[in-house]
């Protein structure tokens, strides 16, 4: 089987924390996020053998504890993910998923397989409709978001047709409860931009929608990341102020108010990852 590879980290200590990890970078993705850094593997197309990527994996496996998976999306190669994670976990290493939850199938399958122990899913703003499809990058419900091609090599045929909104919330709120009822962890992340998605309310109403609709609140985590639209190909993100870390801490302030029983980080370059308590 072939697999649009974007990349392959042998070992990484910062995707997810705790552990080392070789990190396994999927191409293409349903979303156009301004803000995103990984902005040139949403349209790459790079046919790899998945035999290739097992050999990288066993080349690391003497550092490593985790396979990590990210993209782009990469649960838009469902089959790719479940074979790499199979074989992680007959090798003894554990499973760690980056997701912006738009494929709950995928992950109630990984899940049901028991080929996950972490999920890292994006909560990109508050579930409105008009919000999320800014931060998505939807203009309107009649635009097209189709699967990028992966090549004929890759024998992908399904395209991501229209959707409306709705449907993204419907489909990432679903991805929580499946991972939320099962033995996975879970670590929501929020990327924040005081022109975007970065005011008290927001926090407040993401938080408080956290704390009413996720049951397993003691293996869940919640990061709020420090945007800077440098790394990214938007101008319009590139010419965005960031949130200084004091200002990161109020947000998690607010955060903490709705998660009492929630582990809930900052994330910045000035100071790194660093918990919050009330």
């Amino acid at each position: 089987m072939n697999a649009n590879v974007g990349g392959i980290v042998p070992l990484s200590t910062v995707d997810w924390r705790g552990r080392s990890a070789v990190t396994v970078f999927l191409n293409g993705c349903p979303f156009r996020c301004g803000y995103c850094h990984n902005y040139d593997l949403l349209t790459k197309v790079n046919p790899t053998d998945l035999e290739l990527v097992k050999k990288r994996i066993l080349e690391s496996k003497p550092y490593v504890s985790a396979v990590v998976f990210l993209g782009g999306e990469p649960l838009m190669q469902e089959d790719a993910v479940l074979e790499i994670a199979a074989f992680a976990k007959e090798n003894g290493l554990f499973v760690g998923i980056h997701t912006n939850g738009f494929y709950p199938e995928a992950a109630a399958s990984l899940i049901e397989k028991g080929l996950a122990d972490k999920f890292f899913i994006d909560i990109k703003a508050p579930l409105e409709n008009e919000i999320y499809n800014k931060t998505v990058g939807i203009q309107d419900e009649k635009q097209k978001m189709k699967r990028e091609s992966l090549g004929a090599a890759l024998r992908v045929d399904r395209s991501f047709g229209p959707v409306k909104n709705e449907k993204i919330i419907e489909r990432l709120q679903k991805t929580i409860q499946i991972v939320d009822e099962s033995l996975s962890e879970l670590e929501i992340k929020t990327t924040v931009f005081p022109e975007c998605v970065g005011t008290k309310e927001q926090i407040a109403e993401i938080s408080k929608w956290m704390n009413e609709n996720i049951k397993q609140k003691e293996k869940l985590t919640y990061v709020l990341q420090q945007g800077k639209g440098v790394n990214s190909n938007d101008p319009v993100f590139q010419k965005m102020t960031f949130l200084s870390p004091e200002e990161m801490d109020r947000l998690a302030e607010i955060a903490l108010e709705n998660l009492e029983k929630t582990m809930v980080f900052t994330q910045t370059d000035e100071n790194g990852r660093v918990e919050k308590r009330k």
